[in-house]
């Protein structure tokens, strides 16, 4: 029992550190894709121009205060420095701004896939 249970031990580890570098490999490819510049790096690969449309409709509630106060300041809004998550949005929505796409951070690993399959064509 104990060599069963060792040599499962070995075979979850071997898989956990694959999975792990897989992860990383993916991490860093997205981080050399963003410091290039992400709308240039997908045009070129799909000829999409439109990111936006491929990343799919945003909402103020999948950003960050931080995005939001910036969007704030961005559009010359007024007043927003103390306001809370949802009164910045509702201040950015009223002042007709548009939500940006939600965050790559916020994409599970599937969907991630869904979206490189998307952009290269594969199904």
């Amino acid at each position: 029992m104990g060599k069963i249970a060792e040599a499962l031990r070995s075979s979850l580890q071997s898989i956990a550190q694959s999975d792990a570098r897989t992860l990383r490999q993916l991490d860093q490819e997205l981080s050399a894709v963003t410091a290039v510049g992400l709308n240039e790096k997908l045009a070129e690969l799909t000829g999409v121009s439109d990111v936006k449309a491929l990343l799919g409709v945003g909402s103020f509630e999948q950003q960050t205060v931080a995005v939001l106060k910036s969007l704030c300041k961005e559009y010359g809004l007024k007043g927003y420095s103390k306001l809370k998550k949802a009164d910045l949005a509702f201040l950015l929505s009223e002042n007709g701004v548009q939500p940006p796409p939600r965050p790559l951070e916020s994409f599970s690993k599937k969907e991630l896939v869904s979206l490189l399959r998307q952009i290269l064509g594969a199904n």
